[in-house]
């Protein structure tokens, strides 16, 4: 709770000036406003005009294109690569951070909830130490930076010995989230062993025997150590629930996976394989993340559950960026050209319904009088949607240097 209310704050963004955008529609939670104006006092939003009175002067900021709330992203594990962009290859983590930044001011996200993974393997770049350490190097430079960094403490429920820090980092007011991750081959996301090892090898850069010995030994504590597997999962929840941080549960395959998580008192649903496990979801009134890569692609890189086929059974709340920040534009993007949804449903996936997930709905996520002034400019470049203006708090912390933009996603 600590973290959510000091993290909207932004002392050094703050601007007592008066900015005006004419010239482009306006993106509101159930409109679009065609031929309107977007008032912004100092870091607020004063007022959202569908019939403008004369203005001009220095205030008014011609704009082409669409205006709306800017992006907020509940989940993305893309600082990981940003620290460690290929297997033994690791970049400083401020460096990264800060390099990070920029680009996700770039692709329109003015919020983004880092994924931190905490596994107890030996050496792994997602080991609780490692992980700590980056959440403590994210908290330093945050201040600094152009967007807003939250932190998400994903666990894995078969290393109960990286709890400890999780726990830690929950009294200590560092995370906003907590999910709980089951990667042991046999359900899931990993049918089989295999599976398992085919992800990770590549992706942690080590042999295959390595990895099947981890794959084995997490099979093991779910067959052996059941009881406190359980026990420490309910106990970090019991602690994240007293200080206000979300819970989620992620890669749901079953609806036994999502009562046990509900039964946790997770709110969010991340990424559900199987269309079972979403129908479940829906039943527990939790909120559904699925990914916006799997959206632009028509399809899971596991063969897993479409994030298409949930859109259209009309069981999803929210895009997340997961792995690629420039997939929020795109998939909104896609939704909308395709029909899916109205260009307002389709931006409320990643904006005013993540504010809502995340529980700041009242300060973000939509273009209305009295909240924070996050707003992004969408034109297009070549038939691409592009983000040709970021603001965060009132300030403009992206601008491209198009020289001619198009409109673009206008509503039909």
């Amino acid at each position: 709770m600590r973290q959510r209310e000091t993290m909207l704050g932004e002392p050094w963004f703050m601007v007592p000036r008066r900015v005006i955008l004419r010239g482009a529609d306006i993106v509101t939670p159930d409109r679009v406003i065609t031929g309107g104006a977007l008032v912004v006092e100092g870091d607020r939003i004063a007022a959202v005009l569908p019939v403008v009175p004369p203005l001009g002067g220095e205030d008014v900021l011609w704009v082409s294109g669409l205006i709306a709330p800017a992006f907020i992203d509940l989940h993305s594990d893309a600082l990981e690569k940003e620290i460690r962009p290929r297997p033994g290859a690791t970049i400083p983590a401020e460096l990264a951070i800060m390099e990070f930044d920029r680009k996700l001011a770039g692709h329109g996200i003015t919020s983004v909830v880092h994924g931190l993974c905490f596994t107890e393997t030996d050496g792994d770049f997602r080991a609780y130490a490692e992980s700590a350490r980056i959440a403590a190097a994210v908290r330093q430079h945050a201040p600094a930076c152009l967007v807003r960094h939250l932190l998400h403490a994903r666990y894995e429920i078969t290393d109960f010995g990286a709890a400890p820090t999780v726990e830690r980092l929950v009294e200590e007011g560092v995370l906003v989230l907590v999910s709980f991750m089951d990667h042991a081959p046999g359900g899931r996301q990993f049918k089989s062993a295999s599976d398992f090892v085919r992800y990770y090898a590549p992706t942690l850069g080590r042999d295959a025997e390595v990895v099947l010995r981890l794959a084995e030994e997490k099979q093991r504590r779910k067959r052996d150590e059941r009881a406190r597997l359980d026990a420490e999962a309910e106990r970090l929840a019991d602690a994240a629930r007293r200080q206000g941080v979300i819970l989620a549960s992620h890669d749901d395959g079953s609806a036994a996976d999502v009562a046990w998580a509900a039964r946790l008192g997770v709110t969010l649903s991340e990424f559900p394989v199987s269309t079972e496990a979403l129908l479940a979801a829906h039943e527990h009134r939790l909120h559904v993340v699925m990914g916006a890569p799997n959206v632009l692609r028509g399809g899971s890189t596991t063969g897993n559950l479409s994030a298409l086929e949930a859109i259209r059974r009309g069981g999803v709340d929210s895009i997340c960026s997961d792995y690629y920040p420039a997939s929020l534009l795109h998939a909104a993007a896609k939704l909308y050209a395709a029909g899916y949804a109205t260009l307002p449903e389709a931006l409320g996936l990643v904006t005013l319904h993540p504010a809502q997930a995340l529980g700041m709905a009242g300060e973000l996520g939509s273009l209305e009088p009295g909240k924070l002034a996050d707003l992004v400019v969408i034109g297009e470049r070549g038939g691409v949607p592009v983000v040709t203006r970021t603001f965060r708090a009132g300030s403009e912390v992206f601008v491209a240097g198009y020289r001619e933009v198009a409109p673009t996603l206008v509503a039909t």
